[in-house]
């Protein structure tokens, strides 16, 4: 009876330590084609060309919201979709590469809209598929 207590104590801490930082892991959530990579951001890379991420991700904030202020030279476009501030970042990362960065806020910008993010991203994903 201790020996089995001490068996799964010890199997537990074993999963915890190995799994640790990982949130997303234990909650079971995950981002379809891109990363996490804050509680409000998702990234992801795709080998097309800037002008035509570009385009996807304006198509694609268009059809949410509204886009309130266009960046191209450095890349940004902002936005409000389903009362949420959302900044989209397309960096030419490589020759063939571009990173996206999606991020949403709500509530004055106070809290992480990860559902929106994930949206737009997935959105976007097929897009440019």
């Amino acid at each position: 009876m201790k020996t089995q207590t001490i068996c799964r104590l010890g199997g537990i801490f074993s999963l915890l330590f190995l799994f640790s930082g990982c949130a997303l892991f234990l909650i079971g959530g995950g981002v379809a084609g891109g990363i996490a990579i804050s509680r409000d951001t998702v990234e992801g890379h795709f080998d097309k060309r800037f002008d035509q991420v570009w385009g996807a991700a304006r198509q694609v904030l268009m059809g949410e919201g509204f886009i309130k202020l266009e960046d191209k030279p450095h890349g940004e476009i902002h936005a409000e979709a389903e009362k949420s501030e959302v900044t989209v970042e397309v960096l030419q990362v490589s020759e063939k590469t571009v990173r996206v960065r999606v991020k949403a806020r709500k509530s004055y910008k106070l809290v992480p809209n990860m559902d929106l993010a994930n949206k737009i991203y997935n959105k976007l994903f097929k897009k440019l598929e």
